[in-house]
């Protein structure tokens, strides 16, 4: 972190020619004494979007709260002078109070929930009477890494799990999915027709303990083949790794159910929370040529008050 926090600093003379790319590691320090550190790192390629981990505790402060601590750790991250940062976003458990109220008077507002669940040797996925080990309908369905290919075809499905607050915020393309190819990470193609079509994905996350996470995408419009690809997928990532978090948007009932039939274990919830500087712009250029709605609106109007319209009173 300190090699990348120097190249990050090199970074910034460069900012108008190359966007930066590397993370800044701040830390908390008493007494010569390491205390705490937040890392920052870009969420997109064009770095407008930016990362925040949750404040990392090695001891504790003895001259003041731990709260004061995360509070100077993360406005110093905000404050860190990023030319082209606009937005920040930041994942905290849903259930510690005390970070989302920090969160939450440094300016973030709740964005998404999403619901985590456990791949590990405890689970029993192994045990189940899972039946084959590749996917159904398997000359129709294939799990591909993301790729330069199918990332364009993955890219509806994350874009239909977000708000378009949530969009705005995070300034992303389909590039940045490239970026997010770690081990596990992959998409579900569907070639039965053409062109092809991307019914699933699993897209890897920043975690702030270093664990390795994976965001499921799925399309909108339900499809069953989901159902049994998803056990087969989720058993063959217990077998290449010892840990796995699975995060599945809160509300997609449908695939949560799956999720816990399957075997995995919840292990609770998180909340993405933003923080943005993007303004809307007005502005008062008209197209030439054009008039403005209230200088027609106005030659409508009658010079004269108007006369009285005459009534019948007779009964």
């Amino acid at each position: 972190m300190l090699f990348r926090g120097w190249l990050a600093s090199a970074e910034k003379n460069l900012f108008t020619f190359f966007p930066p790319r590397q993370p800044y590691c701040l830390v908390a320090i008493e007494n010569g004494e390491l205390l705490a550190f937040v890392v920052a790192k870009p969420f997109n390629r064009r770095s407008t979007c930016w990362s925040l981990t949750l404040p990392q505790f090695i001891s504790e402060p003895k001259s003041c709260s731990i709260r004061y601590v995360r509070q100077s750790l993360l406005q110093s991250a905000l404050k860190l002078g990023i030319k082209r940062a606009q937005s920040w976003t930041i994942r905290c458990p849903a259930n510690d109070s005390e970070q989302l109220a920090l969160a939450r008077e440094l300016g973030f507002q709740p964005l998404k929930l999403f619901k985590c669940w456990s791949i590990s040797s405890k689970n029993d996925l192994e045990e189940r009477q899972a039946s084959k080990q590749v996917l159904p309908i398997s000359h129709e369905l294939e799990w591909q890494k993301i790729n330069k290919v199918n990332a364009p075809l993955l890219w509806p499905l994350e874009q239909a799990s977000e708000s378009g607050h949530l969009r705005q915020i995070l300034d992303r393309q389909w590039t940045d999915l490239l970026d997010q190819n770690q081990e596990g990470s992959g998409v579900l193609i569907c070639k039965g027709k053409k062109p092809n079509i991307a019914i699933a994905g699993l897209i890897s996350r920043p975690g702030n303990h270093g664990e390795k996470i994976l965001e499921l995408l799925r399309d909108i419009a339900w499809d069953q083949r989901i159902t049994s690809a998803t056990e087969i997928i989720l058993r063959n990532l217990q077998k290449s790794s010892n840990e796995i978090i699975i995060e599945t948007a809160s509300e997609d009932e449908p695939i949560n159910k799956i999720i816990n039939e399957i075997g995995c274990e919840t292990v609770g919830e998180k909340m993405l929370l933003g923080r943005s500087l993007w303004k809307r712009q007005l502005t008062n250029n008209l197209v030439p040529g054009t008039r403005s709605l209230e200088s027609m609106l106005g030659s409508l109007q009658p010079q004269n008050p108007p006369l009285p319209s005459p009534c019948d009173t007779s009964i």
